[in-house]
């Protein structure tokens, strides 16, 4: 009886161990493959943002003096106004540095091929303003290619759409919501400037539709980080559609002469310098209001009414200068971005 308990036990013995062996195949070759696709998808967006800057490249090489004037007219703060707001809508998913540590390479490469997809759907939506508002430039902006006669209009026309080409098709390979993020920011800027909508021509509709813009991007960070559409917050839409679409109308301040004269109805045009900046004080003011709302930290409220103070004092300073306040304008999500991170580590 004893010998045929001893065989039992040494054969669940052995059953055992086989079934640990197996498990631990099945864990290493489960390890091996999680691996070789890692490296895999790294290999695919490194390869990517190789191409992406084929371009670039191409053009810094056949035509510096195009390349140059292109450069100079890109309007790099909008850029990265665009790419910081997607970046708050990644941190109010993901705000905690043990997940912010965990995100992959890959992620983090996806981010950079789309901050260059961006940047080409931004060289096709600065062209086609620029020929939209050639007599608008003629007089407030005369440093523009089209006005400076730098650049032929049928080369401009045609870099400014292949770039719209090349950032639909870089952003379709990276991911889907890039691009429906690229294909809805062109398509709402396009009917903010072009004809037959020129939706800018609306006073208040025009900046809605920047907020829109500024939504759109923030969604795409929010998805990046795998949060899904009904889950972005309400307090974070409200903010951005309404205070931050209102304190958008700082950017006509320098256009006035050249509005007024294309019959463009923005504040300043409206109603004048002087009142415009007293009302873009007042949305300004509203904007950092939500932001303490939302903390209600007694040493962010302190910060917060100092930056409140500096972005209204850079509105009124004399001569005015828009590059500042496009400066502290895009420091606001990075900051947020900042805060939100704090609060959720504090």
């Amino acid at each position: 009886m004893f010998g045929n308990c001893s065989g039992v036990c040494v054969e669940q013995e052995s059953e055992v161990k086989l079934i640990l062996s197996t498990n631990c195949l099945k864990i290493t070759t489960f390890t091996s493959t999680h691996i070789l696709l890692h490296k895999v998808f790294m290999t695919q967006q490194l390869i990517i943002l190789i191409c992406a800057l084929l371009p670039i490249v191409f053009l810094l090489v056949v035509n510096r003096v195009l390349f140059r004037e292109f450069f100079l007219d890109l309007r790099l703060g909008r850029i990265l106004h665009y790419f910081a707001v997607f970046l708050f809508g990644f941190s109010l998913h993901t705000n905690d540095l043990s997940d912010i540590k965990q995100v992959s390479s890959e992620t983090w490469l996806e981010m950079a091929n789309f901050f260059l997809a961006l940047t080409y759907a931004a060289v096709f939506a600065i062209a086609t303003n620029n020929e939209e508002d050639l007599e608008i430039d003629k007089i407030s902006n005369k440093s523009r290619p089209l006005v400076k006669e730098s650049v032929p209009l049928t080369t401009y026309r045609m870099i400014s759409r292949l770039s719209l080409i090349v950032s639909i098709l870089l952003s379709a390979v990276i991911g889907i919501h890039y691009f429906l993020t690229i294909l809805g920011l062109s398509l709402v800027y396009y009917i903010y400037s072009c004809k037959p909508f020129k939706l800018k021509r609306f006073v208040f509709l025009a900046k809605l539709l920047i907020g829109v813009n500024t939504l759109i991007s923030a969604y795409c960070g929010f998805l990046t980080a795998n949060g899904k559409v009904n889950e972005f917050p309400l307090f974070w839409i409200v903010f951005i559609l309404i205070p931050i679409s209102l304190m958008a109308n700082f950017v006509d301040l320098k256009d006035l002469e050249g509005d007024r004269h294309a019959g463009i109805k923005t504040i300043p045009v409206l109603w004048g310098n002087k009142v415009a900046k007293n009302l873009l004080a007042i949305f300004t003011i509203s904007a950092y209001s939500m932001v303490f709302v939302y903390f209600q930290t007694n040493w962010i409220s302190c910060l917060l009414v100092l930056l409140c103070a500096v972005h209204v004092l850079l509105l009124f300073r004399k001569p005015y200068n828009e590059k500042p306040l496009f400066l502290l304008h895009n420091s606001l999500f990075l900051g947020l971005i900042s805060l939100i991170i704090l609060k959720n580590n504090w």
